[in-house]
Order: C-alpha cells, then structure tokens, then sequence
C-alpha cells in the first residue's frame, strides 16, 4: 500500500506501507529433531536448494553420508551482523574440515552475486542460493508473518535468522544457534565438539 505525504513546503514524497501479516507460531529446529531434507540441484551452472529431488540433485542424506554437515544461514543484508557472521564462517570453517566435518552455507542472495561473494573470500566456503526460501523455511528461520524487518532496527528485506546447526549423519540435529535478536555469537567450541563426536562413527 502506498500514501503521498505533503511536507509543510508543498513537496509530495510517496511512502510504502508493508503488509502487517497474521503471525503464525515458528517452529525452530531443536537439539534432537530430525533435521528436515531437502535438496542441492543444478541450475545455469550454480547450485540452488530444492525441497523435491531430481535424478541431477543431491539430497541431505548423500551430504551426510560420510561426515557430519554444519548448516550455516547468512545474509548480506543483516547490516553490521553479516561481516561479523560471515567472518566467523571463515575461522570455522577449516576447523570443521579438520575434524572431518563439512560446512554449508546458505544465502537468499543469487547465484552470481554468491560467485562474486566467494571470489573475494580468504577462506574457501560453499555457498548455494537458498531458492525461495525453501530450507530457511523448513528449519524454521524464515517467516512471511514474522518478518524480520517488522522488529530488527535497519533490516527493511526478507532475510532469515542467523543461525547455524550441526546434523549428524543419521540426520539428528545435535547444535543449535538461532539468534533472534542479532545480538549473539555461537559457542563453536560446542559446535566443533559435536563434528568431532561423529569422527569414526558409522
């Protein structure tokens, strides 16, 4: 919904009003839940998520075949938090490596802007274009009735909570870090805990 506003000099400025949205309860992923699957399939030479597979996609049950998998969500447009995030991501993330674990991560930014984003990091990170919010949505952070924007300072997109959770390989959530109010960081000593927990296991 768009109003005109006339200031005291006669200037006319157009403004858009968002549409308030009835909220309905978010059910966020806990330590212990069954993650829920999804899918990484081709598309125009970038990897996208899907929520139904194909004979050219890979499921989260292929990713966790052999090692454990740290799910990480991350937007450019969190402002002030996203450098932060994304600068913790790359200190992890070898360390995940080490511990026989694997990180991915998931952006609601496209395809080329993530190629351009990963051209300019030190550390090597996957990144794929969370499609329509497929998998944010599934795990429970991403909203269309609990939008961001309508209780963060400087947020004005659809974006997810920043979070990040480990799924062992029989697809149990065992970490959780959701921070609803972007003012948090992980404890990644428990995280990488939990990664090396899998190390040998079948």
């Amino acid at each position: 919904m768009y109003y005109e506003i006339e200031d005291e000099v006669g200037n006319i400025s157009t403004i858009q009003l968002r549409e308030k949205f009835v909220e309905e309860p978010i059910e966020v992923l806990k330590a212990g839940d069954f993650a829920p699957l999804f899918y990484l399939k081709p598309d125009e030479g970038f990897q996208v998520t899907s929520i139904s597979g194909s004979n050219e996609s890979r499921s989260l049950i292929e990713l966790l075949r052999n090692r454990p998998l740290v799910l990480s969500f991350y937007c450019t447009c969190w402002g002030s938090y996203a450098p932060k995030h994304l600068n913790m991501l790359q200190e992890i993330a070898p360390k995940i490596e080490a511990l026989g674990g694997q990180l991915l991560v998931l952006s609601n930014e496209s395809s080329k802007y993530i190629e351009r984003l990963t051209r300019k990091l030190d550390t090597e990170l996957t990144i794929v274009h969370d499609r329509d919010h497929n998998v944010a949505r599934t795990y429970g952070v991403y909203s269309e009735t609990s939008p961001i924007w309508d209780r963060i300072a400087g947020i004005s997109e659809e974006v997810f909570t920043p979070s990040l959770f480990v799924i062992g390989k029989d697809r149990r959530v065992s970490y959780t870090f959701i921070d609803e109010n972007f003012d948090h960081s992980p404890d990644t000593k428990t995280l990488l805990r939990e990664v090396y927990a899998w190390k040998g296991k079948k």
